[in-house]
């Protein structure tokens, strides 16, 4: 499976809550406001999967 895809950068402060409360071992070393937590998502993303026995596949999302 290869994955091909735009990092967009999220800077809001609820994405980075809702990272944060997904991984809490990291609230020991980040908040939401520190100026140092970044939260990206996919945009214009196209995931091909490839065999030896078929044509690949390719799915956008």
């Amino acid at each position: 499976i290869r994955i091909a895809a735009t990092a967009v950068e999220d800077d809001r402060l609820e994405a980075k809550q809702h990272m944060l409360d997904a991984y809490p071992n990291l609230k020991k070393r980040y908040r939401a406001d520190d100026g140092n937590t970044q939260v990206f998502y996919l945009k214009d993303a196209e995931a091909t999967i490839s065999s030896f026995t078929e044509a690949p596949r390719v799915i956008r999302f």
